[in-house]
């Protein structure tokens, strides 16, 4: 049986990633092609910004996007100026919130070698990459534990990831560290799990709570000298906040809070739509189901993992409790709805493990 599920795993990981990845490309191909193929258009900065500006000043070709500017240009400011000791960030938003969360621009700028001209494209592969490797984690996982390994396709085809992918977006990196350190963790590999938890939180600061997670795990299963050594992948995070809060002036949580009182978000974001129109009100109605649809999905993965069998379900509830406290200004747009989920849907494998006593042999020491 375990040759089978191996033999299992080297068919459809590889094509689950080129699914994801085929998929991701060809939503990127009607704004590439509006735009001659200039891939510097992903990284969605509109030309009437500041940011614009700074962004012709340093790459002449640079090409925007009218009237849709996005998070992506963010990024695409940290890998110029991935320390903040430049100027460009001056024309962010938030720059304190935006240098939260910084490892996928410093990829980027890393890639490119630090040169401007090179960074949207160096963006792209990291993006692209990233869901490829989440793909192959997934798979990995899923028959790790028993499952049909199928579990790509909860990459492959999940919106949030593809959204992000196409838009110059960090959650595809971060699904990728995720499902590693689960993976990574379920193999025994102490070191490859320290280094993933200690990149999560620098790709979404939220993910920490798969640190904590994890951390919860190991004391529940009485590992107390694997449970300090994880906890302490949270340093290089907690050291990077403390120099941006020193350099920006402000910490990553100042400002509005992306979180709040349970569900309390999801509920104002279903009954805010103002339709004056039928076109907008069809959009609204589609919008509600397409939500609704995912709560009932998520759910029944809660429902699933509060069996606790592993520590894949620790960090699936932890996850879910975030998703849980969105407030609106992270559920009230669609796609960004989709992106804050998008973590669970591609954990949303269904584990076929023994129970919590028995589980314990899939586990190799972690001590």
């Amino acid at each position: 049986m375990r040759g089978k599920l191996v033999k299992l795993d080297r068919a459809r990981a590889p094509a689950c990633a080129l699914f994801a990845v085929a998929v991701a490309v060809a939503a990127m191909v009607p704004l590439l092609r509006s735009a001659d193929w200039n891939p510097r258009v992903l990284a969605h900065v509109d030309p009437k910004s500041p940011l614009y500006s700074a962004a012709k000043a340093l790459d002449p070709g640079f090409r925007g996007v009218h009237p849709l500017g996005y998070d992506g240009q963010f990024y695409w400011g940290i890998a110029v100026d991935p320390l903040a000791l430049g100027s460009v960030h001056r024309y962010f938003d938030k720059p304190s919130y935006r240098y939260g969360h910084p490892l996928y621009g410093w990829l980027g700028w890393l890639l490119s070698a630090g040169g401007a001209t090179a960074v949207p494209v160096a963006l792209v592969l990291v993006g692209l990459a990233s869901l490829a490797a989440s793909a192959v984690l997934a798979v990995g996982l899923a028959v790790a534990r028993g499952g049909s390994g199928w579990a790509g396709l909860f990459v492959a085809l999940n919106p949030g990831l593809v959204v992000a992918a196409t838009n110059d977006l960090a959650e595809p990196l971060a699904a990728a560290l995720m499902l590693a350190a689960l993976v990574a963790l379920r193999r025994g590999r102490r070191r490859t799990v320290w280094a993933c938890l200690a990149l999560l939180p620098l790709a979404k600061e939220s993910l920490l709570v798969v640190v904590a997670a994890v951390v919860v795990w190991e004391l529940l299963r009485r590992r107390h000298t694997s449970a300090l050594y994880f906890a302490t992948s949270s340093i290089p995070a907690l050291l990077w906040w403390i120099y941006a809060r020193i350099r920006l002036g402000a910490w990553f949580t100042s400002g509005s809070s992306a979180l709040g009182l349970p569900f309390v978000g999801w509920g104002e974001s279903l009954l805010s739509g103002r339709p004056g129109t039928q076109v907008s009100t069809l959009h609204h109605a589609l919008v509600v189901v397409a939500l609704v649809g995912l709560l009932v999905l998520l759910s029944a993965g809660v429902a699933q993992a509060l069996r606790l069998r592993g520590p894949e379900e620790m960090a699936y509830l932890a996850l879910a409790a975030v998703a849980a406290c969105l407030a609106l200004n992270a559920t009230a747009a669609f796609t960004t709805a989709l992106r804050n989920v998008s973590f669970l849907v591609a954990a949303r494998e269904p584990a076929e493990v023994p129970s919590l006593t028995a589980g314990a042999k899939l586990h190799r020491p972690v001590e």
